[in-house]
């Protein structure tokens, strides 16, 4: 069975930073690429940030609003259209036992990284790291038809989400239940009990922002947690500073200095990540490269 059917309602909310209502006009644009497929859709209340406030909510306002839309069996997916800084003060508001009772993936990138991989520990739930609003940007077009292959045919299994290109750094195979994301959010999970167990995983790695001096203290931190010895393979995407100014070390070379040691499998694609032209990757799902 696909993951969304002509017919179904979706729900806009954002668990990070609240969005920008001056900006409104873009979410209708959103609606209406969504109603080309029959796809209809409805915003928490916990959507446009709050006056004079960053936040479209207090941090149990915008949990409550999820659980909601978890509980709502008319809501067959929920897309948060966020990102920034702030998705990880929902956590402790979390009720798990709802979404175990009505799963159902919830879709976002960027900071929302802390909630794919948070609520993937907490139920076993898998989500998918995809930017809805890349429907709405300048490779709108090809959105659409990667929108109806992801979200509208059914798979026969979870690598039939893979509709990315990559190449081999090291290596020539992995396979794993993936996790991670935007590197800088999933390490906000750190030292939590919403960290994913990381034996076994795939990991995917990407960065909007940072230099090599930032991505390689993530890369240190990931090596000093135990990750890059426990995980099955790594998955780079897109870093999009790093790769937009040709930084030198580059990071594959970084990230190299941490994993030669332990031989790990090592993918590089351009189609994962911040860009317009971003792909689409499950959290919490075996995917074999």
């Amino acid at each position: 069975m696909s993951i969304l059917q002509k017919g179904d309602k979706v729900a806009f909310i954002a668990c990070s930073d609240g969005r920008d209502e001056s900006k409104a006009s873009v979410y209708s644009f959103l609606e209406k690429q969504l109603e080309q497929f029959g796809i209809y859709s409805v915003y928490a209340k916990t959507f446009y940030a709050k006056e004079n406030t960053p936040f479209s909510g207090t941090p149990k306002q915008r949990a409550a609003e999820l659980m909601k839309l978890y509980a709502d069996k008319e809501i067959k997916a929920i897309f948060d259209l966020s990102g920034g800084n702030s998705a990880n003060e929902v956590l402790s508001f979390i009720d798990s036992t709802v979404i175990k009772e009505n799963p159902k993936p919830f879709i976002g990138i960027s900071d929302l990284s802390v909630l794919n991989n948070a609520l993937f520990a907490l139920t076993g739930v898998a989500n998918l790291h995809y930017q809805a609003m890349n429907l709405t940007g300048p490779d709108a077009d090809f959105q659409k038809d990667l929108f109806a292959q992801v979200f509208l045919e059914s798979w026969a299994s979870p690598n039939d989400s893979v509709t990315f290109s990559y190449r081999w750094i090291c290596g020539d195979s992995m396979s794993g239940c993936v996790i991670g994301g935007n590197a800088r959010c999933f390490l906000k999970l750190t030292g939590t009990r919403y960290m994913p167990d990381p034996e076994g995983k795939l990991l995917f790695l990407e960065s909007l922002g940072g230099g090599p001096a930032a991505i390689a203290s993530y890369f240190a931190q990931l090596d000093q947690l135990g990750i890059f010895e426990k995980c099955t393979g790594i998955l780079l995407g897109t870093f999009t500073y790093m790769e937009k100014n040709a930084c030198s070390p580059s990071v594959e070379e970084l990230l190299l200095q941490y994993t030669k040691k332990y031989r790990t499998p090592i993918a590089k694609t351009e189609q994962l990540g911040h860009g317009p032209d971003s792909h689409c990757i499950p959290i919490g799902m075996h995917l074999e490269l």
